[in-house]
């Protein structure tokens, strides 16, 4: 009896581990395929940050760049808008400046805060490194 469990014992504690040896190179190889697209993501995000700074870079220098142009395309216009409404309001000219409709009120401050907050931001930001001496004026 005993030759008999060791005989069905031993073939199938053989497919046992053999099972649990191919579910645990799955797992490594499931793994390794999540560390390998998650490198890949890094390093495409990468290349296209290094893209796009060549684009700065290239356009540095010159005063109409793409981005130049973007908010001067924005920001004339509510400038205009802005300085309306407070010279109708500061010296009651007839002119009845109408309010900006729906989104475009929310994008009007958003772009108010982008060009004092986030500009001043990196402004302060350049100042400091230039005065911490690394001569760098990025």
């Amino acid at each position: 009896m005993t030759l008999l469990l060791q005989w069905l014992a031993g073939p199938f504690l053989r497919l046992v581990l053999a099972h649990f040896d191919r579910r645990i190179a799955a797992r490594g190889e499931s793994e390794r395929l999540s560390a390998d697209l998650a490198a890949t993501a890094i390093r495409s995000e990468m290349e296209a940050r290094s893209h796009a700074r060549a684009v700065l870079l290239a356009e540095q220098g010159s005063f109409f760049t793409a981005a130049r142009l973007g908010r001067l395309m924005f920001v004339v216009p509510l400038g205009l808008w802005w300085t309306a409404v407070i010279a109708d309001s500061i010296f009651s000219f007839s002119w009845n400046v109408a309010a900006l409709p729906s989104p475009l009120d929310e994008w009007a401050g958003a772009i108010l805060l982008s060009l004092f907050l986030v500009d001043g931001l990196q402004g302060a930001v350049r100042a400091t490194r230039v005065g911490r001496g690394t001569g760098k004026d990025a």
